[in-house]
């Protein structure tokens, strides 16, 4: 049997480490609970049964005319678009004053004396106070905060429950620890921890104001998809691409409803945030470019490189990155050190470097700039400028790229909140910068480095993220760049191909999902598995039988299932919840012994029944839950590997630790 070998090897075991943490949401049940008015409404009238009635048109006229149903679905709706109101206030609210404190903090640390040497030092002492304070706090008080979120709220819509990741201290913690972690100065970005932060919102304030929503899985999982939509919209000032990436990343189906929903929200997000005008410009973009050079299409070639870079990035990215997460798992005990460590080494690196001492989204305005009015910007070059200069900045460049790169794998995942989306921006617009600079100089006079720079950015973002539509939205909405949708499209399709060619199609979200051993059905994906389900059911079910007269029900208990399945003679009549185990329900899934596993895999991904029940002849013989079929799909795809560690680097760091101590 598979279990046996699944349970006998810990690489394996290792895959699905988190899967308690989660708990299985049943679709079909949900659907039937959040009908539970509608049908009670029928049933208090002693009307026909609900096929009746809504077979005859007299019937459902009648049912009408009492308007007591009409009332209830109103009043219901009013209670959920007043939550989106409120949820999209709040998180706009917060997007602005994170904006304030992070610019305040980020001004702290620079020009307090003439000379370069003491600014130098308290540069870097601010770093180091800012990334110690922003991880003791969240792992002390809300160890959730620290990562990116992004990976585990996909989970959550999904269908995989897990109540404290979306609480209120996590909440507090993410928001208010990420100016603190953008100001010390990480390779890492807000993007992340602001889809987190704001599904945090979204699931708090609906819990809390109407407590029906602790009952409904379906309106909770539409309002964190929207949340964390409209906290990308905040973030990047982005209010279409927020409503894409949230379909295109967070959510597992396409409703009508939840675009509509994740719409509304970021509209108010987007509306809030501009009335508190954190930029002082009046504007919701952190800035704005206009290029008045139209694009050729003799540069389609240099276009397409930017999309080999994209590609090719997100896959070192993510591939170095993965391997430094699993060496930080197994090797570093002490995250605060840690991002002591970081906060130090990337303020030293940063600081001589005018592309990497300044927070991201302003060495981006600065890589995005068209340069006319070059007399006034050191990163900008005039047309008879000097060989040395133009040397000078590209070596300031490729030092900002590479570094930048390190930096970025070895601090996304940090104990820190951190995300991924500004640091690859930034990496892509600076490769961007450099190529148009080369291009600029060798082969045509009048290219702009800055509109390189900007396709760039969206090239390392879309390598990186796996996405595509959401990105040429984003990166349109953050610039105004309206002139380079097309460019910007030929590379995000190259980006798209070349990640393909490399084997990494998903994105590093997916990728965390795999390596933390998240439970997860990726609906983008094909799962094709062959054989029938008799071969993959756990046979040894615990059931309860009708004729059975006086039941144990706290033994029952003790088994810790969330269902049991209740039988008699052998055959099954049933199912009872955990929560009302005196209660018999008949809406389980049930297929034959002899049903194809692909099939049955495409009722989890349809339905998302928590279990499928298998019979054989009417006779319960197994069951198979949805974490049962992703261990199964696992074990089926199975490979396995050699130990990877970077040791040489687990003893850099333990001898670091060991000369730290002493102080």
């Amino acid at each position: 049997m598979w279990q046996q070998a699944y349970n006998e090897d810990p690489q394996l075991r290792h895959r699905t480490r988190a899967f308690k943490q989660y708990r299985t949401i049943d679709w079909p049940r949900e659907k039937i609970i959040e009908n539970s008015q509608y049908l009670n409404a029928l049933k208090s009238d002693n009307r026909p049964s609900t096929s009746d009635t809504l077979s005859s048109a007299m019937s459902f006229l009648n049912e009408i005319s009492t308007m007591k149903l009409i009332k209830s679905r109103i009043w219901t709706g009013v209670q959920v678009w007043f939550i989106i109101t409120i949820v999209g206030i709040v998180i706009g609210s917060i997007a602005a004053w994170l904006s304030l404190l992070t610019e305040y903090l980020n001004e702290l640390k620079l020009n307090w004396s003439s000379f370069a040497i003491v600014n130098f030092i308290i540069y870097m002492a601010f770093s180091v106070l800012f990334g110690v304070f922003a991880s003791y706090s969240c792992l002390k008080f809300a160890p959730n905060a620290c990562g990116s979120g992004i990976s585990e709220v996909k989970t959550i819509v999904s269908g995989f429950n897990r109540p404290s990741f979306l609480n209120f201290p996590t909440l507090i913690l993410k928001a208010s620890m990420l100016p603190f972690t953008i100001a010390s100065g990480l390779s890492v970005g807000k993007e992340g921890p602001s889809v987190h932060y704001a599904s945090c919102v979204g699931n708090v304030l609906s819990r809390s104001i109407i407590p029906w929503f602790n009952d409904s899985s379906i309106q909770l999982s539409d309002i964190v998809t929207a949340s964390a939509g409209s906290g990308v919209a905040v973030a990047f000032g982005s209010p279409i691409g927020g409503v894409l990436f949230a379909l295109e990343e967070i959510s597992s189906g396409l409703k009508l409803a939840t675009v509509w929903k994740t719409f509304y929200m970021s509209l108010i997000a987007i509306g809030t945030l501009q009335l508190w005008d954190p930029f002082g410009t009046g504007q919701i973009v952190m800035f704005s470019v206009r290029y008045e050079i139209d694009w050729k299409w003799g540069e389609v070639f240099w276009f397409i490189l930017l999309g080999v870079f994209g590609g090719v990035y997100g896959r070192i990215i993510s591939y170095w990155n993965i391997k430094y997460v699993k060496f930080r798992q197994s090797s570093i005990k002490n995250g605060v050190l840690e991002i002591a460590l970081l906060t130090l080494v990337t303020s030293v690196l940063s600081y001589w470097n005018i592309f990497m001492r300044f927070e991201m989204t302003n060495v981006m305005e600065m890589l995005f700039d068209p340069c006319i009015d070059t007399e006034k910007k050191q990163y900008c070059l005039t047309n008879d400028a000097s060989l040395f200069k133009w040397v000078y900045l590209i070596t300031l460049l490729l030092y900002a790229l590479i570094v930048r790169m390190v930096l970025v794998i070895v601090s996304y995942g940090a104990k820190v909140p951190c995300g991924i989306f500004v640091p690859s921006m930034t990496i892509g617009a600076t490769f961007g910068k450099i190529l148009g600079l080369l291009v600029g100089e060798v082969v045509d006079h009048q290219v702009n480095s800055g509109i390189y720079a900007f396709l760039g950015a969206g090239a390392a973002l879309s390598g990186i993220t796996g996405l595509t539509v959401s990105v040429v939205v984003i990166m349109y909405e953050l610039t105004g760049a309206i002139k380079y949708i097309v460019p910007s499209m030929i590379v995000i399709v190259t980006v798209r191909v070349v990640s393909v060619l490399c084997g990494n199609s998903e994105g590093i979200a997916d990728q965390m999902i795999k390596f933390n051993g998240i439970p997860y059905i990726d609906l983008k994906e094909e799962h094709n598995m062959d054989g029938v389900i008799g071969d993959v059911m756990v046979r040894q079910v615990y059931c309860i039988d009708v004729d059975i007269e006086e039941l144990d029900y706290e033994r029952i208990l003790e088994f810790g299932k969330k269902e049991y399945p209740v039988i008699k003679n052998g055959a099954l009549v049933g199912v009872v919840d955990r929560e009302s185990i005196k209660e018999l329900r008949c809406d389980y899934v049930s297929v034959e012994i002899d049903a194809d596993t692909s099939t049955v895999f495409d009722i989890f991904t349809q339905l998302g029944p928590r279990n499928v029940y298998v019979t054989k002849n009417g006779q319960l013989v197994g069951l198979l839950s949805r974490k049962d079929m992703i261990r199964y799909e696992i074990y089926s795809k199975f490979e396995p590997q050699d130990n990877d560690n970077l040791e040489w680097l687990a003893s850099l760091y333990t001898s670091i630790r060991e000369h730290l101590n002493p102080f």
